[in-house]
């Protein structure tokens, strides 16, 4: 079951926007933003042959996510702190990418809006914006000085009138469905206009590798209660979704021609195609997800498809066997759907997440698990997901994470993430993966 043209565009397919629209909206921002120098097609990441190509020559990579990247560096700017060579989250955030480039990592992911709600307030208030547009310049500046590219996530699944309040969180008139499956939303005109701007300010930047639409929107879809409302926030379809991720992507393209756009969306839930056609959560067959990403994908101005991959102490994804019982969704699984949809396959987030001791489940199934990515025993746990990478030939990957600087992630023994200080056996790994990719796969 697929999408065709006509059903995109008669569910709210974009058009270009006028140049009185793109003035309108860009008047909305601080100014014109950075000097840019004019690109090549060369320049930026494109796809020949089912290939990612940059600077003419195939491309594939490991990296990470440096999620908090922009985050910091904003959270400065609001706390009235000048992002100068003195600031020490700048100086952070910087020694985080020269590491990474020293190491011979050519790309991030980051986000680029603030969290949750304050993300779209940080474009529709003027005051608010000048220090979103600063601190996004800054972020272009340092990943352009060490040479990194970014996945650049513009988190435009959280235009929405969700509020954090001390009791929880508050859904408003316009919740996630009104979002994504109404383009006349308050919300998804003003997400237009963020677009226009922030396409439009960085569009001849070299440091954007891509455009990613927002995380893991696929997985909003169809949950909830017989009405799709989930813990009180009404959801959509995974049509509506669909829909939703053409109709951005082409808005990103009508005014940036050049870069691939990809959706974010993360993996299926494991009965996903159940849920939408069905509202059961009996498990998926390999047919039944590889119609869910026919659907999303298919007919779409997506360029690629896009996964998340936390398999943790087990094979793959669990999924129902064809003769019965199950089976698991591999990251070669994975690649067999993205050949056959012609689109190549991105991992946005890898990880293998450890689990405390006071988990009994966990450690009962497997004694050889780990509790953080200082543990020792998370050595042969990484290794093999990388290697599941390399063995499946998946040209670009993004673990999850690469130096976390929030001070919720300070506490020893719990830590998650990846550093080469921190965890320097496992950033060998990482070296050697990536290295092995690329020879495997004959990119640079």
């Amino acid at each position: 079951m697929t999408t065709t043209r006509a059903e995109t565009i008669a569910s709210g397919g974009t058009a270009a926007p006028t140049p009185s629209q793109r003035e309108g909206a860009a008047a909305q921002g601080a100014d014109r933003g950075p000097a840019r120098t004019a690109l090549r097609a060369s320049d930026v990441l494109s796809i020949r042959d089912g290939r990612f190509w940059l600077e003419g020559s195939p491309f594939a990579e490991i990296s990470f996510n440096k999620f908090d990247l922009f985050w910091h560096l904003y959270d400065e700017l609001a706390a009235g702190r000048p992002l100068d060579d003195a600031n020490p989250m700048l100086r952070a955030q910087e020694r985080a990418l020269r590491n990474l480039r020293d190491m011979g990592f050519r790309s991030v992911r980051f986000f680029a809006l603030p969290w949750g709600p304050a993300g779209p307030a940080s474009y529709a208030d003027p005051a608010k914006r000048r220090n979103l547009w600063a601190a996004l310049d800054r972020t272009v500046e340092l990943s352009e000085r060490y040479g990194i590219g970014l996945v650049w996530s513009l988190a435009a699944a959280t235009f929405t009138d969700t509020r954090l309040t001390d009791q929880g969180w508050v859904h408003g008139e316009e919740q996630m469905r009104e979002l994504i499956a109404n383009r006349n939303s308050r919300g998804r005109q003003l997400l237009y206009r963020y677009i226009d701007d922030v396409v439009e300010r960085y569009r001849g930047r070299k440091a954007v590798l891509m455009w990613e639409i927002s995380n893991e929107v696929t997985l909003a879809a169809d949950i909830g209660d017989q009405d799709r409302v989930f813990e009180g926030q009404r959801m959509p379809t995974l049509r509506e979704v669909a829909v939703f991720f053409d109709d951005v992507a082409r808005r990103i393209k009508a005014v940036d021609r050049l870069r691939l756009v990809t959706s974010g969306g993360s993996n299926m839930r494991e009965s996903q195609w159940n849920l939408y056609t069905r509202r059961s959560w009996d498990l998926d067959t390999f047919e039944e997800q590889f119609r869910c990403f026919e659907l999303l994908y298919a007919r779409s101005a997506i360029d690629v498809i896009h996964i998340h991959s936390y398999m943790n102490n087990r094979a793959g994804f669990v999924i129902r066997a064809e003769g019965g019982g199950t089976t698991h969704l591999d990251h070669r699984g994975y690649m067999e759907m993205a050949r056959r949809l012609r689109k190549p396959l991105i991992i946005g987030e890898l990880g293998r997440i450890g689990a405390p001791r006071t988990d009994e489940r966990v450690w009962q199934e497997t004694p050889d698990y780990f509790t953080s990515m200082e543990d020792p025993a998370a050595v042969p746990w990484v290794r093999r997901s990388l290697d599941s990478v390399v063995e499946a030939g998946v040209q670009l990957t993004y673990w999850w994470a690469y130096q976390s600087d929030r001070p919720m992630d300070q506490t020893p023994g719990t830590r998650w993430f990846i550093e080469r200080e921190l965890t320097p056996e496992l950033m060998r790994h990482f070296i050697e993966a990536n290295r092995r990719l690329k020879s495997k796969l004959r990119a640079h």
